[in-house]
Formats: structure tokens, sequence, C-alpha cells
């Protein structure tokens, strides 16, 4: 793979990933919007270049083809499939599939372990939320490329995400060093603030301010930066200067909302509703303003004001579920127990395969179905809701004993009662997954950034998909194929199963896939698969007699027979598959059919080996032909004069 790959980076400019809360994840996902277009232009092109890359190891493995050299044929495809999958977990990353893209860089690392691939790991890490391993992968990345600015941009977000401040402030210094990048000074300043070293940080986010410009949207994550690490004046001031600059930045007034309401103790003043106000006149479908409007409107039971919010940010965000248990609890309070029950169940719905410590707050949604269809008769399935809100409120407990009691608006300490189904406003912060800042990226990233993301995709994914998939397909083929060839027959079978994963479609592979099952001891798997091919291609003669052996094997002595007839010319000049005719003949009681093979395999200028020899004579033996059988004892015996089989037969030993 060559040293200028792109790493999955390339197709992810939000690749810095979350450093603490959840909504933390927006500041990244917006971070393009800070790149140079000279940036731009290098990663459309390195985008590019992998796709190039692949096109260039398949004519490679093309040419290795034409050669017939096994072992080249073996390299080239094992390349081929490296930078395959690498590039599918680069469509992964895209999709957000994190879990997935780390499955398929680990099986890139099988085949060619390069650099790129650790580094594409520590990124799709980072965004599964798994800092130690995203960790490790930046190290090996690191070590492996010392002079890499990327690699040791990606160790120290890594860093930061591990908060161990210090060294990310090393990484990402040694990082600047190599190479000068607006989205490094940025996570530099980030981990001064963590050091506590203000001034550091000032200092920082000022150089990032003149690389990158010093336009609204700078200020904004200046002031996100501040604002995470608890410190709202300099955060506010931040978020000042961007409506100076533009009075229409978007997410200044958010972000100052949320600013507010974290030092207000969560309490919704007029001057927090006053921002989401104003960000809603900029962007009317703002998901996240919507959000907390409606929230505070249900929590005053103002249930006309929060649907209307609520609505909005559902049809901003469909898929977090919070939206949906509001909705519900709204028309639970105006006594619409009808319209309650499909909003909390809609709700429900998207919590399957869904982490529930990312959304403790629905637990309350769990509580109010369960009354609600408690209420109905439905006391099975009602129990069965409030069960899991039992659990999700143990979890809450365990949880909020590794942290601080959280204090509610009024001041209360937050109980911990199922009954009384309160959620707290960290807690609604907290459960916006990472879904819900998606919401944001459209909305903040115009021009240079969208021309950014439109150049990473030459084409649609699901064609990128396919292409790739292709392939895979034939490039596992063409490796299974040549270790089959070079008798490697577990190998090829592992790899033309991989082939099959990758496109099944692909001709005379199923074909393959019942030899090597053969090959490896798997006959009853094998017999469906070649009598397919056989059917297919009545004139396959090979694959007729390996599907004849696997009848042998299995025992279904009619079958193998029936099957070896066609090519009776092949087996009598095949010692293994004439003698299993002969011994399938024989077991279907044609004894005189089964002689004639056996005359025949050993006809004039034959020269079979002991095996051979041995095996023929103990089915003479089953024929009653026991002189025939003597003679060919005797010529085992002149080839091996010590063959225990050939002795016994003959007594001239003592027989086991």
């Amino acid at each position: 793979m060559s040293s200028d790959r792109s790493p999955m980076l390339s197709a992810t400019p939000d690749h810095l990933g979350k450093l603490g809360l959840i909504v933390r994840l927006i500041l990244f996902l917006l971070l393009v919007a800070l790149i140079s277009e000279s940036y731009a232009t290098q990663t459309s092109n390195a985008a590019r270049a992998p796709s190039n890359d692949l096109l260039r190891r398949v004519e490679a493995e093309m040419e290795a083809r034409a050669s017939g050299d096994l072992a080249a044929i073996g390299r080239a495809s094992s390349q081929v499939i490296a930078l395959a999958l690498a590039e599918l977990a680069n469509v992964r990353m895209s999709q957000k599939a994190y879990d997935e893209s780390i499955s398929l860089c680990r099986e890139s690392l099988d085949f060619e372990d390069v650099f790129e691939t650790h580094l594409e790991l520590a990124i799709a890490s980072l965004f599964a939320r798994r800092p130690s391993e995203a960790l490790a992968f930046a190290s090996t990345a690191t070590e492996r490329a010392p002079e890499n600015a990327t690699a040791w941009a990606i160790k120290g977000e890594a860093l930061l995400e591990n908060k161990d401040y210090g060294g990310a402030a090393a990484s990402l210094g040694r990082s600047l060093e190599l190479k000068k990048s607006a989205d490094s000074i940025y996570a530099l300043g980030i981990a001064y603030l963590g050091l506590g070293d203000q001034q550091k940080a000032a200092d920082t986010f000022s150089q990032m301010l003149v690389l990158a410009g010093d336009d609204a949207w700078s200020h904004v994550l200046v002031g996100r930066a501040y604002q995470d690490r608890k410190l709202p004046q300099e955060a506010e001031a931040e978020f000042s200067k961007a409506l100076q600059i533009n009075p229409r930045t978007p997410n200044a007034h958010y972000f100052w909302a949320l600013t507010l309401l974290q030092g207000n103790a969560w309490g919704p003043t007029p001057e927090v509703r006053q921002h989401l106000f104003q960000e809603l006149e900029i962007n009317p479908h703002h998901f996240l303003a919507n959000y907390w409007l409606g929230y505070f409107a249900s929590k005053d039971r103002n249930y006309s004001e929060s649907d209307r919010y609520l609505r909005l940010a559902a049809a901003a965000n469909p898929s977090q579920p919070e939206v949906w248990m509001f909705l519900g609890l709204n028309a639970q309070g105006r006594g619409a127990n009808g319209s309650a029950e499909a909003y909390l169940r809609k709700a429900a719905k998207l919590m399957e395969n869904r982490d529930p410590k990312e959304h403790f707050a629905i637990r309350r949604a769990y509580f109010a179905l369960g009354r609600i269809l408690i209420s109905s008769g439905r006391e099975k399935e009602g129990q069965g809701f409030l069960q899991k809100a039992r659990e999700l409120e143990l979890q809450v407990m365990a949880e909020s004993q590794k942290k601080p009691t959280v204090i509610d608006a009024k001041g209360e300490a937050g109980t911990s009662e199922v009954a009384k189904t309160e959620i707290h406003e960290t807690e609604v912060l907290d459960n916006l997954s990472a879904t819900s800042g998606q919401a944001l990226i459209g909305e903040n990233t115009p021009g240079l950034a969208q021309r950014v993301l439109s150049k990473l995709r030459q084409f649609p994914a699901s064609d990128t998909e396919n292409h790739l998939r292709a392939i895979l397909g034939s490039a596992f083929n063409d490796l299974a194929t040549s270790e089959a060839l070079q008798k490697k027959y577990a190998l090829a079978d592992t790899h033309y199963r991989e082939a099959e994963r990758w496109d099944s479609r692909i001709p005379g592979l199923q074909r393959n896939l019942g030899l090597s099952a053969f090959f490896v001891g798997k006959q009853a798997e094998a017999i469906p698969l070649l009598t397919k091919a056989v059917m297919e291609q009545p004139g396959d003669s090979h694959a007729r007699a390996v599907l004849a052996l696997a009848y042998f094997a299995t025992q279904d002595f009619a079958r193998a027979a029936q099957t070896i007839a066609p090519i009776a010319d092949r087996a009598v000049q095949d010692p293994q598959l004439g003698y299993a005719w002969a011994k399938s003949l024989a077991e279907t009681r044609n004894k005189r059919a089964a002689a004639n093979v056996l005359q025949r395999l050993d006809g004039p200028g034959t020269n079979l080996a002991i095996e051979n020899l041995v095996q023929f004579a103990k089915l003479w033996q089953e024929l009653g032909e026991s002189a025939r059988a003597a003679q060919l004892f005797r010529r085992a015996l002149v080839l091996d004069p010590a063959n225990a089989d050939a002795n016994c037969a003959l007594h001239l030993a003592e027989c086991p």
C-alpha cells in the first residue's frame, strides 16, 4: 500500500471525534468549515488516490493471473483484498457504521499490515467511543510513520479522549511541527484548556483564527471549547464576537443559550429562551433549539406550544426517541391516552438495539406506557414496560454513584424513585444521541465545507460498495484458486467462502466451493454444490469425478456408480476414481461390472502404486477372486516386502 494513501480521514472530515459530552461531537462535525481551499483540494485528491491505487493493484493481479505464477497470483490478490477492504471500511465510516468499519480494517491488516490501516482503525475507534483502542492504533501509526502529521494529530485526539491533556499537547505539537493545520491548532487549544492554562489556550486559538480566518464561525468554535471547559464568560464573549461579525451566524445563539443554561443550573431563563428564539429565526428547523423549547414547554405543561416545537424537532430528526417520548407525555397530560400510547410505542421502538446508557431519560416513556397499558386491561404487557423502567432506573442509580448528585433547577437533589419519574435537564442533554448532532452539519458547513464533502464522494456510496464487493469477490476467488492449485485446501476453502460473501455471482464459484469443501473433508457440503455444477455443465468431467468421490465417501454407492458411468474412460485411467467405481458397483451387487472395471484398471502397461495394488487385491477378495487377489498382493510385496496388508493376506506374517 502506497505511503501517500489517504486514511479514513479523507472520507470523514469530522474525524476528530467526541472529547466529552455527546454534544461535543458537533464541534468536530463542523470543523470542516475551517479548512483552507488548498487543504480541500489536497484532501479530494487523496480521496481519489486509493481508488486509483486499487485499480493499479487489480491490473497487477490480472498480469499475475496471465503469467500463471501461483505465488505471484497469491501476492497480488492479497494486496487487492487488503486495499479493497480498507476502502470499504472507509465507506462504512461515512455511513457511521463504525464497528463494521473497525472489523473491515482488522481484516485488511490480515492481508497487509500498513500504518494507514492502523490510522483508520484509530479514527473509527474514536467515533465508536473506544478511546483506549484508538490510542493504541494511533500510537502504532506514529511508530510506523513518525513523520506523518495526520498520525500525530489523531494520536493527540485519542489522548484528549483519554483525558491525557499533557500527552495530547505533545502529540498535537509534533503534528504542527510537521504540518500546520487549523484543526490540530484548535485541538491543541483544547488540550491547554484541559491543563488549566487559559493563556496558552487563548494564544493558540488566536493562531487558529489567523490560519483559518477571523470569521464568525471560527469564534463559535472557540466559544464551544470554552463552554466545554465550563468557562462561561469566555464562551459568551466568543459567541458575541461571532454575532457581531455576522448576526445570522448559525448556532451562535443556540450555543450561547446552552452556556446560559449550564450557568443557571439548567433553568430556562428569559435570556435562554430569547437566544433559542433567535436561533429559530435563522433556521426554523433547528433540531436542538426546537427540542429544548419543546422540552421546557412540556415541563410547564404548555402542551400545545410544546407539541409545536417537538413536531418540528421530530421532522428534523425522527430517529431521536426522546422527542417522541415527550410528545407522548404531552398527550398523556391532556388525557389523550390513545395518542400517548402511539407516541410512546414509537419511542420504545427506536430504543431497540441502542445503548440504554445514552438514553436514561427514556425510562419515563416505559413507565408511562406501562401505566397506560395496565389501566386499559393489558396487564402483562404493561408490567413488561414497567420492568424495563425499573431496570433502567437501577442503572441510573449506579451511574449517579459515580458522579456528584445532580441538582435540578429548583435546587433539589434528583430522586431515583421510578414512581416520580423526574428527568433533569442534564440528563436530557446527555441523552441527545450522536445522531442529534448531525442536524447541525447541513446548517453550518456552507460553501467550502460542502465542496469538500462533495469532492470526497465521486459517485453514490451504493455504487462504490458494489464496485468494491465485486473486486473483493474476484480477488478472493483468485487467491483461493492459487491456494487450491498448491494443495492448500483449508486456506482455499476459507477464501472461496469469502469470495461468496462478497460476490456470490462469480462464474464457477459454486463449483469451486464444492471442490474445496470436498478436499477439506466436507463431502456432505460438497454434494449439492457439485450436483448443481454438473447439471449446469454436464461436460465438466473434473467436477463430476469429485462429485462421485463425494458420494462414495458418504457411502451413497448407487449415485457414485451412476455419476462415474458417463466418464468411464477417465475412470479407468484414474486408480482412485476407478476403484470408487468398482467398489460402488460391488456394493450395489453388480459384481460382474465391478470385476470388469478392475480388469481395465490393471491393463497392460499400467504402473500401479503399492496402495492401489493392495486396494484392488482386497476388492478381488470381496468378489471371490482369491487367485487374482493373491497375485496382486505378491506384486505389492515385490515393491514393499514389509507391507503388512499383503503379508497378512498371504499368511506370511502374524496378522494383528
